[in-house]
């Protein structure tokens, strides 16, 4: 019920879109644009690692207009109040402005619309094709099925949406692939140290854990056995984690511990690398273990970030047969 009438909501915002748009131009040529949608941060750290995906996207596709959205309604709000709060301006210069601005993607679609652009690409941030992703993809769909009598006062003529970074369904094995390449670097660190490496992901009880449990997979047989990968809203957690630990015949003493979220946020310095007694790190060396927590997000991954700016090339070959 709540999508039927998320979809009936967005289909009438998107006609009302067309109507005043049709009164003020035929719809000119505008540069093509994307749009990266990320449930978003509050954690200003945190924020290099969008920055650093913008940065690839912006690279791979130098004629389109970058924008980023965040789905939070919460954090967007935070932004917002931000961006009248001189002090925090000031103490923070190195901020991209497009932070203050910052929108949902419906409206960050609207500005788009209003200018023009007949082609957009929205790009998931996320890791999965959980609720966040499909949320997005709902809203695409809901806007490409606005019917207009003139094909050329369609809300958006050719919008796509790119695949999160393990693709969509349970694990495709070409972006599995892809992430355990990506993820070469930590693994053999770990590695070399003799440690096992545990991954914490956010999950969610929609799909995520068939595709952590077959990335898990690929990353033992690419690099080394004890590598885990947990979740905190899903499974596995933190206590099966250490349970498996224990029964490795050759028990590593120490463990290296790193977010598997795009954003090293409040979850990476809390529920992962926090002091609570049920943090994965406090969890971790109540067992007995030297834990090394990493506070990097995988966006400053860029091997990471690529994998998002292969799901918009991926995009590509359609923007081209529309325009010939």
């Amino acid at each position: 019920m709540r999508r039927a009438l998320l979809f009936a909501f967005l289909t009438m915002a998107a006609c009302l879109l067309t109507s005043f748009n049709a009164q003020a131009y035929d719809r000119p040529d505008g540069k093509p644009a994307i749009v990266l949608a990320a449930f978003g941060t509050t954690d200003v750290e945190a924020l290099a690692s969008f920055t650093n995906i913008l940065s690839h996207v912006e690279k791979a596709f130098p004629n389109y207009e970058t924008r980023i959205a965040f789905t939070s309604n919460i954090i967007r709000n935070i932004w917002k109040k931000r961006a009248e709060d001189k002090e925090f301006k000031k103490a923070n210069p190195n901020i991209d402005k497009r932070f203050y601005e910052i929108g949902n993607v419906f409206t960050e679609l609207a500005q788009i619309q209003e200018r023009g652009a007949d082609v957009v690409l929205v790009q998931s941030l996320h890791v999965t094709d959980g609720e966040e992703y499909e949320d997005v993809k709902n809203l695409v769909d809901a806007i490409k099925g606005v019917k207009t009598f003139q094909p050329s006062l369609a809300p958006l003529p050719w919008i796509g949406v790119g695949a999160p970074a393990l693709g969509v369904g349970d694990g495709p094995p070409a972006e599995i692939a892809a992430a355990t390449k990506a993820l070469a670097g930590i693994a053999n660190e770990a590695k070399a140290q003799g440690a096992a490496l545990v991954l914490m992901g956010h999950g969610n009880e929609h799909k995520t854990q068939k595709v952590f449990e077959k990335l898990q997979k690929s990353l033992r047989a690419a690099y080394y056995p004890q590598i885990y990968i947990g979740t905190v809203e899903a499974e596995p957690k933190i206590e099966a984690i250490v349970a498996e630990l224990a029964k490795e015949k050759t028990k590593p003493k120490k463990v290296i511990l790193a977010p598997f979220m795009v954003v090293a946020g409040d979850h990476a310095k809390n529920d992962m690398a926090g002091d609570e007694a049920d943090s994965w790190s406090s969890v971790l060396k109540a067992a007995g273990y030297e834990v090394d927590s990493r506070l990097t997000g995988l966006g400053l991954n860029n091997d990471w970030a690529n994998l998002y700016v292969n799901h918009l090339k991926a995009l590509e070959p359609k923007v081209v047969a529309l325009k010939k």
